[in-house]
């Protein structure tokens, strides 16, 4: 996938995103995909761990920065995918419910 591309191609038609903090659910494919792209011009200094693969999922893990710029705090996270066909069709998302 190249840098001017949709990135939304790589989700199914019924992609969901959820935050587990919150219970909030986004759906779609076009929904989920700007959700992501605000929250990370909301997400500073990010740090991935490496990701762990297996036959229909796969987890991420990570930290960024605090909000709050005057906090020196990091903010936990970590991201389920659940694959199907090749694309992902369903994501939680734990630790950034309040990013």
């Amino acid at each position: 996938m190249g840098r001017d591309e949709d990135f939304a191609e790589c989700f199914t038609a019924d992609v969901t995103w959820l935050i587990a903090d919150t219970g909030e659910v986004i759906d779609g494919p076009d929904a989920v995909r700007d959700y992501i792209v605000a929250l990370h011009t909301r997400m500073a200094d990010t740090q991935g761990r490496d990701a762990v693969v297996g036959d229909g999922y796969v987890y991420l893990e990570g930290d960024c920065a605090a909000t709050d710029p005057s906090s020196d705090r990091r903010i936990n996270y970590c991201i389920a995918y659940d694959m199907r066909d090749n694309h992902i069709a369903a994501m939680r998302c734990y630790g950034l419910g309040t990013v």
